[in-house]
């Protein structure tokens, strides 16, 4: 009796450790409901952290993206001549300008102007939707076509840039010159228009409706 009794005496410890273990590593989940609940509320408490983590590392990127900007354009600013300072000043004022002309001509306008001007915006608004529609409507033969004459163009816009960088400073004032000459002569005609009175303009517009009339019957050909 007294060496059972020192058994189940020393059984206790034992037993109590072995209850303690299996309280400590039980499973939290009481049932299989309170853990699917338990789960779902972690994931999405760790779903909300991690959109909470990217929002403000995307909120710092863009502050310290903005930031950089501005020293950049202080450090620019603070290296640059008075002249150049003065350019780019110019510069602002005049786009500055352009918008308040914009806006003064646009309070000015009459209703019919306001309605012409939006009849031409909705125009170049419905010119590019329609070239969006022809584009998504177009076949692939149809779209390397037309990406082929894009790039010709672009190749040929490059081809003049490249052309006047490598040119020599007496050919560029030449062109220049050139250019300036076109211009002048297109500038010289309007004003001559603008100056001319209504006799003259009435003259110049029989003259020409006279050499398209002519030209008209030269290239027409003869009814048989």
């Amino acid at each position: 009796m007294q060496f059972i009794r020192k058994i189940a005496i020393m059984g206790l410890p034992l037993a109590t450790a072995l209850v303690s273990a299996t309280a400590a590593y039980a499973d939290p989940c009481l049932s299989l409901t309170s853990c699917a609940q338990q789960q779902v509320q972690q994931g999405v408490e760790n779903t909300r952290n991690a959109v909470k983590t990217d929002t403000n590392q995307f909120s710092s990127n863009l502050k310290n993206a903005r930031q950089s900007a501005q020293d950049q354009a202080k450090t620019r600013w603070n290296n640059a001549s008075d002249a150049t300072r003065q350019k780019w000043e110019a510069q602002r004022n005049k786009v500055t300008s352009a918008e308040q002309n914009a806006k003064d001509k646009w309070n000015n306008a009459s209703e019919e102007t306001r309605k012409k001007w939006e009849a031409q915006g909705n125009k170049v608004t419905n010119a590019e939707q329609s070239a969006k529609d022809k584009w998504n409507n177009a076949n692939e033969e149809t779209r390397k076509k037309w990406e082929a004459q894009r790039d010709k163009v672009t190749n040929a816009e490059q081809n003049a840039k490249d052309k006047w960088n490598n040119a020599s400073e007496e050919t560029r004032k030449k062109w220049e010159a050139q250019r300036d000459s076109v211009t002048n002569a297109g500038k010289n005609a309007q004003n001559k228009w603008n100056n001319a009175g209504q006799n003259a303009k009435n003259a110049w517009k029989s003259q020409k409706d006279r050499i398209n009339s002519d030209w008209k019957d030269a290239t027409s050909l003869p009814k048989l």
